[in-house]
């Protein structure tokens, strides 16, 4: 293990970190930044600066892009998703609004039907084949046709990767441009972010971790056709760099639209949501988070910004990350 940072810090996340470790081999990368103070973990050693799938997290820069894009008056958040493609999909009743579908009200399920039982096979170990295989742009859309025609939107909350992806291929198609290029250039570059991004390359210094499923057998990459909804693969230096624009550390447009998105608009049981962002109260503050994983990754995000603590933990292995993370914001 290496660890970097003060050593007071060091002293508390040494024993979370080995507690989150536990006995498998599996690559995990963790950063605190807590004030002036930033501490670093990992596991191997040489992984300080390992690339990881960040699964859903991915969700929050997607809603904090349409804050970005919100805030420079480039989009309504109220507008029907329809008015932004420029023609009608064939919903129910209504087509779900962009803070609709920022806010899991789209009534789009989670993934797509027909690939419930792959899905569900990889997500319990019982399968190392990629779920998605076979799956191309044109099945998928019409996968998302089908669900469309059943949504129901605007009810309660119902979590849903098929929603934010699609408000993200609808913010690429208003701006005109690719949705990996869109984050980039309005979201990622401005704060200095430089290693996230979509690419899974076969080569160093940027190949992305390979994850392991409960049973510690490698498993495929995520690469469905919801880029926007979960497949950002990141470092933990570039999480704690994008937590930290919640407390004001980045160009202005970018502070108040990440701002933005960690504002309530909805209410999911016990949590409320921003634009993609989940807000619980802390004992310090507001606590803006989110979690992710693909077939085998876990990654998790928070950032108290009334207190100025971020904590980022990426993992290659499915492991206890909510344990990790109260534990070093001290709830």
């Amino acid at each position: 293990m290496r660890l970097q940072g003060e050593s007071q810090t060091n002293e508390r996340l040494d024993v979370s970190f080995e507690k989150l470790k536990g006995a498998s081999s599996a690559p995990l990368a963790v950063g605190v930044q807590d004030g002036a103070r930033l501490c670093f973990a990992a596991f191997p050693d040489h992984e300080i600066d390992r690339r990881f799938e960040i699964g859903s997290v991915t969700k929050v820069f997607t809603g904090s892009l349409l804050g970005v894009m919100v805030e420079a008056g480039d989009v309504d958040p109220e507008a029907p998703v329809d008015h932004l493609f420029g023609k009608a999909l064939p919903w129910p009743f209504r087509p779900p609004t962009l803070v609709e579908l920022a806010s899991h009200r789209s009534g789009l399920p989670n993934t797509p039907k027909p690939l419930f039982w792959r899905e569900s096979l990889a997500a319990l170990s019982l399968s190392v084949k990629d779920p998605w295989r076979g799956v191309d742009a044109a099945k998928y859309r019409a996968m998302l046709m089908a669900a469309v025609k059943q949504a129901r939107v605007g009810e309660a909350p119902r979590y849903s990767s098929m929603g934010v992806s699609l408000l993200g291929d609808a913010l690429a198609h208003a701006a005109g441009m690719d949705f990996a290029d869109l984050l980039d250039q309005r979201l990622l570059r401005p704060l200095g972010i430089r290693r996230t991004d979509f690419l899974r390359p076969e080569e160093e210094p940027d190949l992305v971790a390979i994850s392991v499923n409960d049973w510690d057998r490698p498993v495929p990459y995520l690469r469905d056709q919801m880029a926007p909804a979960g497949m950002l693969a990141s470092t933990v230096e570039d999480q704690l760099r994008f937590l930290r624009a919640a407390w004001g550390e980045g160009p202005d447009e970018i502070v108040k639209g990440v701002l933005r998105a960690q504002t309530p608009v909805a209410q999911m049981g016990a949590v409320a949501i921003g634009y993609c962002w989940l807000l619980a109260p802390h004992k310090d503050g507001e606590a803006a988070f989110h979690n992710g994983g693909t077939w085998g990754s876990q990654a998790e995000v928070v950032v108290v910004k009334d207190r100025r603590i971020a904590v980022a933990a990426l993992s290659a292995k499915r492991r206890h990350t909510d344990e990790f993370v109260s534990e070093m914001l001290g709830a």
